[in-house]
């Protein structure tokens, strides 16, 4: 089993378990009204970082490579000081909206906000009448 202790605090307070507890009925609720289509009708988000990576030059990756001898040995690669964060949406048929963050931007409020947003029309769009 697999536990993520960023996203789940030790101690949660009274308000918090309270919330925990009015989702997980809401969600009991749903299952029970239609128990076939319970988990399609959810759409899971995570963020992930994207590094860019030079694994070879151009002349290198035009080497001649032949079955019957050892091919030319690649050396280590390093990251570059270039990265993207990504944030994915997907459900069970597969993605629905991938975004990546412009560099030098925060995630606030207002960013995730229109985040949600962009989710809601690619679900419209990709997967008529779920909404």
């Amino acid at each position: 089993m697999v536990s993520s202790a960023q996203s789940v605090p030790r101690m949660l307070t009274d308000v918090r378990k309270a919330d925990h507890t009015e989702t997980s009925t809401s969600f009991l609720t749903l299952f029970n009204e239609n128990p076939d289509n319970f988990i399609s009708r959810f759409v899971i988000v995570d963020e992930t970082w994207l590094h860019h990576f030079d694994h070879e030059s151009k002349a290198q990756s035009m080497a001649w490579k032949n079955i019957t001898y050892p091919p030319p040995r690649q050396f280590h690669a390093f990251a570059s000081a270039c990265k993207v964060m990504a944030t994915v949406f997907w459900d069970s048929e597969g993605i629905v909206l991938i975004d990546y963050l412009e560099h030098d931007r925060t995630i606030t409020v207002t960013y995730y906000a229109d985040l949600i947003r962009k989710c809601r029309a690619a679900v419209k769009e990709k997967r008529r009448g779920k909404l």
